[in-house]
């Protein structure tokens, strides 16, 4: 029987589990792009170039997205995991209160303390 000869890291993982966020025990495919190591820090969350009413329901997600995700740093995979769409190493797009919101990304070299809800840092 003839042996299958594999170039490194080909027989990589093919899916994965996503353990946090809303889609918790979907499988997901993981891509090229999406290794363990790649850390982003979101450097500012609006809403692109879209028009926003000045609503109750429009400010209090925004501030709640603001609040959860802007100058703090996540793995790719944590960002995918909440639901986020990685669609460059500038810029994501996220679903909330029924609008896309835009991440701008600043690559990362690692993950960094970053505050918590709490207001401590996390090391």
């Amino acid at each position: 029987m003839a042996e299958t000869i594999h170039p490194p890291g080909a027989l990589a993982h093919e899916s994965y589990i996503v353990s946090e966020g809303k889609k918790r025990g979907a499988t997901r495919e993981v891509r090229d792009g999406a290794v363990h190591d790649r850390f982003f820090t979101v450097a500012r969350v609006h809403a692109g170039d879209a028009v926003l009413t000045d609503n109750w329901h429009t400010n209090e997600v925004l501030a709640h997205v603001r609040g959860n995700f802007a100058g703090r740093t996540f793995s790719m995979r944590a960002l995918e995991a909440w639901g986020a769409q990685v669609e460059s190493d500038r810029r994501a797009y996220y679903t909330a209160g029924g609008r896309a919101w835009v991440f701008d990304l600043e690559p990362a070299a690692g993950e960094k303390g970053t505050s918590t809800a709490a207001g401590s840092v996390r090391t």
